[in-house]
């Protein structure tokens, strides 16, 4: 008998789906050579070549569902809703940072303070949430 897929599920899937589509769509205006790491200045410190820069963050998208699936298999939080949040939303932040990679790579203005503390702040949001949700009265 087949395993229906959550919500979740499908919802991780699109955005994985999507952030490779977007890879996909700008690749022939992307260079040879992508930089996929930044330091906190906002300086590129590590290049890869155009395939591994296109499909790096879809496959790491794709491994990181997978051991959320099997952690939060093993580790159920009491609240079966904190487990799909923290799914989508992990999918969606590492959809963005795709996002924001594509676009400097090419030659849009990436204001890397503010990502930086977009991160910051995601992950406060994150955790406050499933702390919130798992032990609150």
């Amino acid at each position: 008998m087949a395993r229906q897929q959550s919500r979740a599920d499908i919802a991780s899937g699109v955005i994985i789906g999507l952030t490779t589509i977007a890879g996909l769509t700008v690749w022939s205006r992307l260079p040879a050579e992508i930089a996929i790491h930044f330091s906190a200045s906002g300086t590129p410190d590590t290049y890869v070549s155009k395939p591994v820069g296109v499909v790096l963050m879809p496959v790491l998208m794709l491994a990181t569902l997978l051991v959320l699936k099997g952690a939060f298999r093993y580790d159920p939080p009491d609240v079966p809703q904190v487990a799909a949040t923290i799914t989508v939303a992990t999918m969606a932040f590492m959809g963005a940072v795709h996002g924001l990679v594509l676009a400097w790579n090419l030659g849009y203005p990436v204001p890397f303070d503010l990502v930086l503390i977009g991160s910051l702040v995601w992950a406060v949001v994150m955790v406050a949430y499933a702390l919130k949700a798992e032990y609150a009265d």
